[in-house]
């Protein structure tokens, strides 16, 4: 299925009420009802949007319908209903998205009732989950515990991206700095084991005890003659003749990099006759232990990100699972209220999921009104009761049967 697809879900009153009442000449039977509404549905191309066409979507009405106490807990309900709609919807493509940035390719699957299954799939064989949501327990009840639930994992889902982010800046704070020039790298990138000569002896590198240490410096192009006829004077225990350059590091602006010997009480004023000159020095004391400690540190950090992200991966995918679930029972919710307030009591209706052409959108809303508005036309005008919510109201549009929409993904894939 495609990015932006749109499915409708609809529903409008049977004929046929409970047993009892097909004695009064209501119908003979609600399930042959549903049935020949879904093959009328199924004979009209613009409802055809995908390759099997409009499906029952079996929410529960009859003797097993939803229990909701009273009308006034119904009219309340349409309105807690909407805005949860809103809500989940928000936090089930929240999920898309992040899924989608740790894995371009992600596939999304649902888990529900012990099955997983591609999200059409499940759409098109949607139940009830009894487990979860027991129908002998309130609308209003189930509908508390569902969005506890889905809270929850919103939440979560926010605290471990947190904690991810975290891992992420700390590993991008330790990793080397592949900059431009050698202004921009940590020079314990630069001067490493293989490339400094520390053996021990004057003529090392880097001369470093409690009284002397090494100073690097950064030469701008064309600028080395300059420092070279500076740096001796810029303090009187700065070490004659211990300038040297590091061979093979100049940048691809033509800064190179060499090293000053000094005593540490000069390091200072080294620096400062070094700013006035544009002359970068840069505060780094060679330690191969240093270095080495800090390949572990990294090699840790990245083992733990490569961790992070699978579990991160993983909780998105769940989460996402458990909040289309979640969304589609809200959905189903949805359905049984508004078609309990416009067709009446005892609940018996038929509902549909169905993908209209998206070239074709304003004849799919006139078959559909051609074939659930003429059952819905049998009904009492005392139920024409528009219990749609804001989102469902466009202007003085009104249908004459219940009509939800539903698009599971929004984020462009990678191909």
């Amino acid at each position: 299925m495609s990015v932006g697809q749109e499915f409708w879900i609809v529903a409008v009153g049977c004929l046929s009420k409970e047993p009892s009442l097909v004695s009064k000449g209501q119908g003979a039977n609600s399930q042959s009802e549903k049935d020949g509404l879904l093959a009328e549905l199924r004979r009209q191309s613009s409802l055809m949007g995908d390759k099997e066409g409009p499906q029952k979507l079996e929410v529960p009405d009859g003797k097993g319908s939803l229990v909701f106490g009273s009308f006034d807990t119904l009219i309340k309900l349409t309105d807690d209903l909407a805005k949860f709609d809103s809500s989940v919807d928000g936090i089930v493509h929240r999920l898309e998205r992040q899924t989608l940035e740790l894995d371009p390719k992600a596939e999304f699957k649902v888990n529900s009732q012990r099955q997983e299954k591609p999200f059409l799939d499940y759409l098109k064989t949607w139940q009830w989950d009894e487990a979860k949501y027991p129908k002998t327990r309130s609308i209003a009840d189930n509908l508390t515990l569902l969005m506890s639930v889905v809270n929850k994992l919103d939440e979560e889902a926010r605290n471990k991206t947190a904690q991810y982010n975290e891992f992420k800046t700390q590993k991008g704070n330790m990793s080397k700095k592949d900059g431009a020039n050698l202004a921009g790298k940590d020079l314990i990138d630069v001067l490493t084991p293989d490339v400094v000569k520390c053996t021990g002896g004057p003529d090392d590198d880097f001369i470093m005890n409690e009284h002397v240490t090494t100073v690097p410096v950064i030469i701008p192009r064309g600028q080395e003659e300059d420092f070279l006829q500076f740096y001796e004077s810029t303090d009187q225990y700065v070490a004659p003749m211990s300038a040297r350059k590091f061979d093979g590091m100049d940048d691809k602006d033509g800064n190179s990099l060499w090293r000053v010997v000094m005593f540490r009480s000069a390091v200072d004023a080294f620096k400062k006759a070094c700013r006035e000159k544009r002359f970068l020095v840069k505060d780094f004391e060679y330690s191969e232990e240093a270095y080495k400690k800090l390949q572990v540190q990294r090699a840790q950090l990245e083992e733990s990100v490569k961790r992070q992200h699978e579990l991160v991966r993983g909780l998105y995918q769940a989460a996402w699972s458990d909040a289309m679930v979640a969304w589609m029972h809200i959905k189903a919710m949805r359905v049984f209220v508004e078609s309990v307030l416009r067709f009446g009591m005892p609940p018996s209706f038929a509902s549909f999921v169905l993908c209209p052409k998206a070239n074709s959108i304003a004849g799919a809303r006139k078959a559909l009104s051609s074939i659930l508005g003429k059952q819905a036309g049998t009904f009492s005008a005392d139920n024409k009761n528009d219990s749609r919510g804001d989102d469902e109201k466009d202007g003085d549009e009104f249908f004459p049967y219940v009509s939800l929409s539903l698009t599971p993904f929004t984020c462009v894939r990678e191909k």
